[in-house]
């Protein structure tokens, strides 16, 4: 036991034994009702069926690295786990140098710390690959309402009720979306619009153009 807490307790280790010390302080306060489980989430947590390059930022990132699909505290506190499990063992096995030697074994341990986080992202993504289902039904539904009164902006050569996509922004997370219009109306690529409507026979959204939206408001 003693060994136990000494290796918990001492570098890298030590590194993320705190971070479980913070993710396990979220959890218990998110049972508890203080926080919800997306308390921390950014609008990058959801599985959207868009490629690498139709997101930006840390969303493209996350994507990439096939970290999307659920809440991003579910993420971290898998990363901190994993990393904490890799390093844990590392260190165990890895050989301790005299202390003449001790830059090298600091060296060696910052690079133990680096690659069990490293080693975590992979490890990660293949957890929570059986929850994407999951998140995705129990978050599709509010990501669609949340983009209702959304602004956005035609990216093809035009938008019209046959045809058309946008790009818009969600919580920092920037998507592409499959955009209709209503009549005639058509749209010129770079034009502003505002989504009012989801069509789910085939996931895409009603827009007008600004000033009909405004209009609209005012009549109610």
């Amino acid at each position: 036991m003693d060994a136990f807490l000494l290796n918990v307790s001492s570098f890298p280790t030590a590194i993320f034994s705190t971070g479980l010390v913070v993710v396990s302080g979220f959890w218990l306060l998110t049972l508890i009702g203080l926080f919800d489980i997306d308390a921390f989430d950014i609008g990058v947590d959801l599985e959207i069926d868009v490629d690498v390059s139709q997101v930006g930022g840390i969303a493209g990132l996350l994507t990439t690295l096939g970290l999307t699909g659920v809440p991003i505290s579910v993420v971290i506190s898998l990363i901190v786990l994993n990393s904490w499990f890799v390093c844990y063992f590392a260190t165990i096995y890895m050989p301790t140098f005299p202390d003449i030697i001790s830059i090298l074994q600091f060296a060696i341990n910052v690079a133990i710390a680096v690659c069990s986080l490293l080693a975590a992202i992979p490890i990660t993504a293949t957890m929570i690959r059986p929850l994407k289902g999951l998140f995705k039904r129990i978050h599709q539904e509010p990501l669609r309402r949340s983009l209702l009164g959304t602004g956005c902006r035609i990216r093809t050569s035009r938008a019209d009720s046959g045809f058309g996509e946008a790009d818009c922004s969600h919580y920092g997370a920037s998507l592409i979306i499959k955009v209709r219009t209503h009549g005639d109306l058509t749209l010129s690529k770079g034009d502003n619009a505002f989504i009012i409507e989801h069509n789910e026979s085939d996931d895409s959204y009603l827009v007008v153009t600004e000033e009909e939206f405004r209009r609209q408001n005012k009549s109610e």
